[in-house]
């Protein structure tokens, strides 16, 4: 297999592990994938076909894939380097999160496992990165989130924030606004006519984008 095939696996195999880690999400589309890739959904379609073939994914054609052990450990092992590389990329060389977010993209192609494991622990051995996000184990083969978006949480309710999207954009823009893991967020009001929301975080109330709802979540078993 070439550097650019392995690239391209690895991208994909990244794409589908982190979708399937929603219980709701029983396989991905072609379609789905298409457009998390962004590619054209032939594209996508042949990519799902070598996959299966390499043993990564079991492919329905007109209803997309699933992962197999395989798949699951390979993308996972991909997923592992990414947030292993961005925390240490911001939290070490103080990195913005959209910068640490693209060389880590590049990186986690190149480093070795023994860098990635020394990286691991040089840092403690983290579980999460600093938004809130899974950092899977060596070796690991499966991943489930339970968490649900803001933009389903009761109006009222004071919710703690578990974690923030995998967008580096809007994780920028939510840092900004002072939302990240950990702070206590309310939902005041949504109004979906004009596509805002008014939040309070910390005691401030705040106007977001009815959008930026979806990019930070929340344990439903707190309520």
């Amino acid at each position: 297999m070439s550097i650019l095939s392995d690239y391209t696996t690895e991208n994909y195999l990244k794409a589908i592990v982190k979708y399937l880690s929603d219980p709701a999400h029983k396989n991905i589309s072609t379609g789905t994938l298409a457009a998390l890739l962004e590619v054209t959904s032939s594209t996508a379609t042949t990519m799902m076909q070598k996959l299966e073939a390499q043993g990564y994914v079991h492919y329905l054609s007109h209803r997309g894939c699933t992962l197999t052990v395989e798949g699951a450990r390979y993308g996972l092992n991909i997923l592992r380097r990414h947030r292993l590389l961005e925390t240490f990329l911001v939290t070490f060389l103080d990195l913005g999160w959209d910068t640490a977010h693209q060389e880590a993209e590049r990186l986690e192609h190149a480093a070795s496992d023994l860098l990635i494991d020394a990286i691991s622990e040089k840092m403690g051995n983290p579980t999460e990165d600093p938004n809130g996000n899974m950092i899977p184990a060596s070796g690991q083969s499966s991943f489930t989130v339970d968490d649900r978006p803001f933009s389903a949480a009761p109006t009222g309710v004071p919710l703690t924030v578990r974690r923030l999207s995998t967008d580096s954009r809007m994780t920028i823009y939510l840092r900004t606004q002072a939302i990240m893991a950990g702070k206590l967020v309310t939902v005041i009001a949504v109004d979906e006519v004009i596509g805002i929301a008014e939040v309070e975080v910390d005691g401030e109330r705040k106007t977001l984008s009815q959008k930026a709802l979806g990019h930070f979540f929340y344990d439903p078993n707190s309520l």
